[in-house]
């Protein structure tokens, strides 16, 4: 058994789920609403890549402005709390890889919460970046306190 069959295994039991990595490799679990993956490098003793669907693109692709907005979102990693946001066979996915080394449980039932909070918030604002912009952004353009000089 791997250190992340391991790991997966004592998370479930103490779920009262069972939980496995399937055939491909990968393990699907739902919290806070949201269908979390986790996958394992190729010996699952390493590290851990643990991520959700934040949105799925439309037929034809995502608009420019949500494109803009998840790269304004993952800029320098705060909005995305230290995570990852990327696009993945047409969805942006928000993911985390954690070392599997030390890793417990405990410890990534609480990232895999914190992940699927935070990828449905992030889903919502993505949403209203679709939405026409009711204020006006300002001289600048850039929005909030900027202006053009």
């Amino acid at each position: 058994m791997t250190t992340f069959e391991r790991i997966l295994s004592e998370l479930g039991e103490g779920l009262g789920i069972d939980l496995a990595p399937g055939s491909d490799g990968v393990a699907e679990i739902s919290a806070e609403g949201r269908i979390v993956l986790l996958r394992a490098d190729e010996t699952g003793e390493r590290e851990l890549l643990v991520f959700s669907t934040v949105a799925t693109a439309p037929e034809g692709g995502f608009p420019a402005e949500t494109l803009r907005a998840a790269l304004e979102l993952d800029l320098f990693g705060r909005d995305v709390a230290g995570h990852h946001l990327g696009l993945f066979a047409g969805s942006l996915l928000l993911s985390a890889t954690l070392p599997l080394e030390g890793l417990s449980a405990e410890a990534l039932a609480d990232r895999i919460l914190v992940l699927a909070r935070l990828a449905g918030e992030l889903s919502g604002r993505l949403a209203a970046a679709d939405a026409p912009a009711s204020a006006d952004p300002g001289p600048s353009g850039l929005g909030g306190g900027f202006l053009a000089v």
